[in-house]
Order: C-alpha cells, then structure tokens, then sequence
C-alpha cells in the first residue's frame, strides 16, 4: 500500500487538497475523543511547580494516584475537562495540517525538489505553521478550562473567550504563541520526518502484504514517530504551558504553589532555578503515552479516511464512465 500521506507521483489514486484536509480533521476529531484524558493529565502535570513524585508536595504524584485524585474532587468528566474547544483544535488544526501538507509536498514534488525524507520533513514544518496560527486561540482557552480548579472562573468555552478578552484584552488568547511556534515547527516536521523514515523501513524489512495489512502498518508506523517527535520538542511544550495561564494563576491555588512569570525568559530562568531541568519534563510519561496513542490513531484514522475517499471517488469514476 503506498501512503496517502502527503502527495505521493507513483500513488493509483490522486487525492485533492480538500480530501487531504477532510481526512486531517475526522483524524483529529477521533484522536481528541480517545485521547483527552492523557492530554488533562499532562497539562496538570505541567503546571504543577512541586515534583511529580510521592511525597513531593504537590496535588498530583503519578499517573494512577493523580487519575484517582482528579476522579475522586472532580468526576470523571473532568478528565474530558476542555473538550469542546479541544476538539475544535483538533478538527482545525488537522484540517490545516494535512491539507496544506498535501500542498506543500505537491508543489515541491512537482518543481523538482522531491519526495526526499528532507523535503517532506521540511513541508511538515510549514504545515505546523499553518495549523498551529489557524488554531491556537482554541489551545489557550482549552489550557485555561483544564487548569482551573473549584469554584470555576470558566464555565465553558464562550464563557470563557468573553471573560478572557474581556478582562485581559484580545492579545491574551494569542499568550505563548511563540515557544508554541518554535515546537511545533520541528513537532510537525520531525513527525512528518519520522513517519516517512518508518513507513519506508516497513515497505523493506516487513515481509508481509502491506496492502492487506495496512492498518497494522499505519497505526505502528504513526505510534512511533509521535514517541520520537514528541521526546525532541517537549521541554518547548511545558514553557509553552506555563506562560498560557499568566494571568489566570490564582485559580490553580487548590493544586500547589503560584508562581507568575513576567516573560518567556523569566519562565525560562525560574523553572530551571527553582525545580531544576527536570522540571522541563514533567508530565512526559502521560504526554508519551497520548502522543504515541494519539499520533498512531490519527495516522491509522487519515489513512482510513483517505482510503475511504478513494474508493468514493472510483466508484464514481466508474459510473460515469459506464454512462
């Protein structure tokens, strides 16, 4: 089976743009469903000054103990805390991501560049440009309703965007947009990057039928670029983290200290004075294991997609030729 990841010149069938950013946003709408409450326990994680171990101080001590904590003071629903505005992120962002992906490579295989791991890894990095600017008021709000504690500040999403311009003026819903950039420009790349390099190691070292098991294929291939992707970036997710609640900190006092940075490079200073380098991976296991899930289920998920399109596509190819 060749990927439709990407536009590919020895593919049967060529998908257009609009099927690449169809198929990225059903991706990214299955993905935040199963995955929300790795990415609550993540972003807790993040935000949390004390160590994530026992007896550290803080709220939350570890995966299990914190998923019991957050179950026993909140619900369960609030492990899906965020969801709304998540799930629009995600439906935007995999729109804007695949589609201009499927661009990008297009035209650079068209004008010569190539189909090279480089280039694709290169179009990646674009494409998170694209995805990250057309959906990142929709991370920051869905940071501020999974951080807050009780009494809630937010009630919901509209509720929240109001209060947040309202009391801190438009640019607010655009705070951390720079080390958000700065990861998810390699992010996107580096996953795109990978992808390739173990979608084409499956098609040489895997001596089974890649078009009878190409699930298998998509789904282990995705796991493990999102696992390497996300090892690289991540100290640039937690900075991007901490600054997303400047503003808003007096609403976590229920979880441990309140610590407010003035700056990027004030964050940058304190957390590393303060909590150590270790402190730039907290909430790496969880973030491990939703990035691993999440980016296998949204590569099995486009690739099912698009193979779905495809046939939708031939099937009408064919009646209209038999007319």
């Amino acid at each position: 089976m060749v990927s439709h990841v990407g536009y590919r010149a020895d593919a049967k069938e060529e998908l257009s743009v609009t099927d690449h950013a169809l198929a990225g946003a059903v991706s990214g709408m299955i993905t935040r469903t199963l995955a929300q409450p790795l990415d609550v326990l993540k972003i807790r994680f993040q935000l949390q000054v004390e160590p994530i171990a026992r007896k550290g101080g803080g709220l939350y001590q570890g995966i299990l103990q914190s998923v019991a904590m957050i179950i026993r003071m909140e619900g369960v629903s609030a492990l899906w805390r965020g969801h709304v505005p998540a799930q629009i992120l995600s439906l935007t962002y995999g729109m804007a991501q695949f589609g201009s992906y499927a661009l990008l490579t297009k035209a650079a295989s068209q004008s010569g560049v190539g189909e090279g791991l480089m280039s694709r890894g290169a179009c990646g990095a674009v494409s998170g440009v694209c995805a990250t600017l057309a959906s990142f008021p929709f991370d920051v709000i869905r940071t501020r309703l999974i951080a807050q504690g009780k009494p809630k500040r937010y009630n919901g999403l509209v509720d929240g965007v109001t209060k947040m311009v309202r009391e801190e003026g438009v640019l607010c819903v655009w705070r951390g947009i720079v080390p958000t950039l700065l990861m998810s420009v390699p992010y996107s790349g580096l996953t795109f990057y990978f992808y390739s390099i173990f979608d084409a190691l499956s098609s040489r070292l895997v001596a089974y039928d890649r078009e009878q098991h190409w699930m298998n294929t998509a789904a282990v291939n995705g796991t493990a670029a999102g696992v390497c992707a996300k090892v690289c970036v991540y100290p640039l997710d937690v900075l991007k983290k901490r600054l997303q609640i400047r503003g808003f900190e007096e609403a976590r006092k229920q979880f441990g200290k309140v610590v407010a940075y003035p700056s990027a490079w004030k964050c940058l200073v304190c957390v590393t004075q303060e909590e150590g380098l270790a402190a730039w991976f907290k909430g790496l296991w969880p973030s491990l294991l939703k990035s691993g899930i999440s980016t296998g289920i949204i590569f099995f998920s486009y690739e099912a997609t698009c193979r779905i399109l495809a046939k939708a596509h031939n099937t009408k190819n064919a009646k209209a030729d038999d007319r």
